[in-house]
């Protein structure tokens, strides 16, 4: 036994792996055998129409086209930003050269990928461009980008200003938003059948379209300010602060729209809104001065750029998650971090500003895009009902917004090309309003006959601006530095809102 153990032990490793099968040749007879079997089966399975197409159509849908990989999908999500991002830059920088903000020429570029330029020319170039496999994706990038602007919105509010002359502000910006919201309330409930949403009340619907068209595009009428000269005017001013306040006053009111909308009868609304004013009050009362107290005296301290960024993004999108968790939209959420951020802050001033720029390049123009997808102007054009719908609504935006602001500017003293000037600044209505209006498309509020309308009106307004404006004498050449004039010519102080 001994002997046969030392043999065993001299037998070389491969040949040891080669007899773990004791008896090679019946195991590769058996293989085969079975190899044979499992054919047979498989050719009496086809022969007798079990693997025919009848039998394999409820999976024909999912085994039709594969889906594509990870890596594929994140290429070609990256093209398709890639695109949105140089048409959005190129279409900004002609909008300029004709005179116009860039925004005008960003929502443009969205409006030509969507169905009523490309996809209806060129249906296959823009499957191309935008995959249906990336789709999602872009939608939830849009909605990141969405809510960063928000709370750039909010970040911009000039708090001391507002502070400094809350009460004329305060009057004349409720003045400006209640002339036309009330024309929209108005004109609203007899087109309710052609532009309400499929199960939106009749209340919801017509508050909805009086906030659309009584909102003023904050951060679009900040550009238009800087470049007409007007920043440092008494005009200037007036209008940054009262838009302002529009834009706060037009969140709460759709913060009651949607809080009616998504709730489950009127308590519900309740709850939701005693929720949203709680929220605000301990925001603006206990966490801002905390933010400050902490962004002050941690100002030298080296903190990581990547630790920074993570603070404000998590607030951010923090405060997002719970406005929606409580009934409103994401987007106030974002509004209410801007509100509650510190501004200029050395700790936090350089996070703030990459994200922002983060955002208009890649992140905004994703949503403009978005926006310009869901609207099909040959379809609005096609229906006298829908077009005639969309005139009276433009004609009421205007006379609401461009009027009513014209005529409280000139009871407050204003001259009168002051007056229209600010009113022509206040009916820009640009990017804030297709937020808004986006808002109510996605909550059922309005369908997207009211969709298309509303946002050809927000851009037929804004670029009104512009040309009202040098039609006045009120746009100062490129170039000019801007100078604090009244119309006399004589220096005007913002402090001077008032008189």
């Amino acid at each position: 036994m001994s002997w046969n153990k030392n043999v065993r032990a001299q037998i070389p490793v491969e040949e040891a792996e080669q007899r773990l099968l004791p008896a090679p040749a019946r195991g590769i007879v058996v293989a085969t055998a079975l190899t044979a079997a499992v054919v047979t089966l498989l050719a009496v399975a086809f022969a007798t129409g079990w693997l025919a197409p009848a039998h394999a159509a409820a999976h024909a849908s999912a085994a039709a086209k594969p889906a594509p990989s990870p890596v594929q999908l994140l290429w070609r999500l990256f093209l398709a930003v890639a695109v949105i991002a140089v048409l959005a830059r190129i279409c900004g920088v002609l909008a300029r050269r004709v005179g116009q903000p860039a925004v005008i020429g960003e929502i443009v570029a969205g409006l030509i990928l969507g169905p009523t330029v490309l996809s209806t020319l060129a249906p296959g170039v823009i499957h191309v461009l935008l995959p249906a496999a990336v789709l999602p994706d872009l939608s939830l990038l849009a909605q990141a980008g969405l809510v960063i602007f928000m709370f750039s919105v909010g970040l911009e509010v000039d708090r001391g200003m507002l502070r400094l002359h809350a009460k004329v502000i305060g009057a004349a910006s409720q003045a400006m938003m209640v002339v036309p919201f009330a024309l929209g309330v108005v004109v609203a409930i007899p087109l309710y059948a052609t532009f309400a949403g499929p199960t939106a009340g009749v209340v919801p619907y017509a508050i909805f379209v009086g906030t659309a068209l009584s909102v003023t595009a904050f951060p679009v009428l900040a550009r238009i300010v800087q470049e007409s000269g007007l920043r440092d005017t008494r005009l200037g001013s007036m209008a940054m602060l009262c838009a302002a306040v529009c834009d706060v006053l037009s969140w709460c009111a759709l913060a009651v729209v949607l809080a009616m909308t998504k709730a489950q009868g009127p308590w519900a609304a309740i709850r939701a809104l005693v929720l949203t004013a709680a929220l605000c009050a301990v925001l603006l009362l206990v966490v801002r001065p905390l933010l400050v107290a902490l962004t002050g005296r941690y100002a030298g301290v080296p903190v990581p750029g990547s630790v920074r960024l993570v603070l404000v993004v998590g607030l951010i999108f923090g405060l997002a998650a719970v406005t929606d968790k409580i009934g409103v939209h994401d987007i106030f959420g974002g509004f209410l971090a801007g509100l509650v951020l510190p501004r200029g802050t050395v700790l936090l001033r350089p996070v703030t500003g990459q994200l922002g720029a983060l955002n208009r390049a890649l992140l905004l123009p994703v949503f403009f895009v978005s926006i310009g997808l869901q609207v099909n102007m040959w379809y609005a054009v096609a229906r006298p009902a829908v077009l005639i719908g969309g005139a009276v609504l433009l004609l009421a935006a205007i006379v609401g917004k461009f009027g009513g602001t014209a005529v409280v500017a000139s009871a407050g003293g204003m001259p009168r090309k002051s007056a229209l000037g600010l009113g022509a600044l206040m009916n820009a209505r640009g990017v804030t309003d297709i937020v808004v209006i986006s808002a109510g498309l996605s909550a059922g509020v309005i369908d997207s006959n009211a969709f298309t309308v509303l946002v050809m009106m927000a851009l037929i307004t804004t670029a009104m601006a512009g040309p009202a404006l040098r039609w006045l004498g009120l746009w100062q050449p490129a170039g000019q530095p801007a100078t604090a004039r009244s119309d006399s010519g004589m220096p005007a102080a913002p402090a001077q809102i008032g008189s």
